[in-house]
């Protein structure tokens, strides 16, 4: 079973969310369509759509999301282009005034603030109805992704409907992943009935208890979610840019980043492993800068190809590594096994030392959830909760295009971030701390 959702088209997206931006919350308001239109149940249909869109638009699509970059960071894709920003993140040593890690934490914060407000506004117009639980089930994504991606002390400021912006001081990874955990709970409280928001709320909620180490945790929240489930955010070729599959985009149309190789040492043998999970080919041409050979990653065919943010197959992965680490009911092999058998791949043996046993399991993770922003996460999670060095987890050593990698295991917040009043006195760095 397969669940789309639906994306507004760009217009509305924009009047609703990300238009008119003059600092990372601030939006002046459209001409078209004001509080006062949106009204009734057509209005909150507005409210949906819109968020949906750009919560598309920080995840999978426009210039990149989270999908994207988070796989730059780590060991999925390799800088083709030029852009000195874009080439800060793939060597690992970003700075706080990098424009455009500025545009995805902007997009990745109005998702946020887009998500929580349609869902207060449809509980007020539409109470009862299943898109509540569909609201606060990716409103807690975006808070998940901050954990995963940033570094500690991401301000979340807020902006209520039709209120002014209120500002946020510091918060940690961990009350990140508290309030993310509350989000899905408000999820599972509204589905009315909607399998598919107990499902995204139930993978949701493993995702965080395995950032947690909380493995028996991990296991029971996804028990009950069927193998072939999936959650998926919709590409539109056709639209707007801010609509496209961006890895497509960026990978194939652009030519701005390459699917990696072993890395730096550590990555993943993306290529030189064949395996039908992530289909490629050299492109046959350089990339952008006319330098780097091209190779076009095969899970994304064209612009409209959706992206997976939830599935079964994460179900699985979640109670594999939970008995792995001495919780859920089925052998961890057994179940990478079982679902290897669904693409005919040939079973692993179990290699031993839990090191290995490890290894095994996290390329797994990273061949069946390639290009859906979960490989940062689990490099962070590798050096966070497996005791790893992240010189032995991330990309290390000379950096194809001169110098070495950087030590960054986790995206800085943007140097603007100091404009927020709650945070004054503090200078050139927003962060609490830059550890996994």
């Amino acid at each position: 079973m397969t669940i789309k959702n639906k994306i507004l088209p760009a217009l509305m997206v924009a009047l609703l969310g990300a238009a008119g931006c003059d600092s990372l919350l601030e939006v002046t308001d459209p001409d078209l369509v004001t509080p006062d239109n949106v009204q009734g149940e057509r209005g909150a249909e507005l409210y949906w759509a819109g968020a949906l869109g750009q919560f598309a638009n920080a995840f999978s699509s426009g210039g990149g999301g989270q999908a994207l970059y988070s796989g730059m960071l780590a060991d999925e894709f390799h800088l083709s282009g030029t852009f000195p920003t874009r080439n800060e993140v793939d060597r690992r040593e970003m700075d706080v005034r990098n424009g455009t890690l500025l545009g995805q934490y902007r997009a990745l914060h109005q998702a946020r603030v887009g998500l929580k407000n349609a869902a207060e506004r449809l509980e007020e117009l539409l109470p009862g109805d299943s898109r509540i639980a569909e609201m606060w089930n990716l409103n807690g994504f975006t808070y998940l992704f901050f954990a995963e991606h940033y570094c500690s002390g991401v301000p979340f400021s807020q902006t209520p409907n039709e209120g002014e912006v209120e500002y946020s001081t510091q918060v940690t990874t961990a009350e990140m992943l508290t309030t993310a955990i509350g989000r899905f709970q408000a999820a599972q409280a509204a589905t009315a009935g909607s399998s598919d928001q107990a499902n995204l709320a139930a993978i949701g909620l493993g995702r965080i208890y395995l950032n947690q180490g909380d493995w028996a945790g991990a296991a029971a929240a996804v028990a009950s979610v069927a193998d072939d489930w999936e959650y998926l955010i919709r590409s539109k070729g056709g639209g707007a840019f801010g609509q496209r599959n961006a890895i497509y985009e960026m990978n194939h149309s652009q030519r701005r980043w390459s699917l990696s190789d072993q890395e730096g040492g550590n990555g993943v043998a993306f290529r030189t492993a064949s395996d039908s999970r992530l289909p490629w080919a050299d492109a046959g041409e350089f990339g952008f800068d006319e330098e780097t050979q091209l190779y076009h990653q095969l899970k994304y065919a064209s612009w409209d190809d959706d992206a997976v943010l939830a599935s079964g197959v994460e179900a699985r992965l979640i109670e594999a590594e939970a008995n792995l680490n001495g919780a859920g009911g089925t052998d961890w092999l057994t179940v990478l096994n079982d679902l290897r058998a669904t693409e005919s791949l040939a079973a692993l043996a179990d290699p031993g030392s839990l090191d290995a046993q490890v290894d095994l399991l996290y390329e797994e993770r990273a061949r069946w959830m390639f290009g859906t922003a979960h490989r940062l996460g689990d490099l962070r999670r590798l050096v966070r909760l497996y005791g790893r060095d992240q010189s032995a987890v991330f990309p290390n050593g000379p950096f194809f295009k001169g110098g070495t990698y950087g030590p960054d295991v986790n995206f800085p917040i943007p140097f603007e971030e100091l404009e927020n009043p709650e945070l004054a006195g503090l200078t050139g760095q927003v962060c609490l701390n830059r550890d996994a």
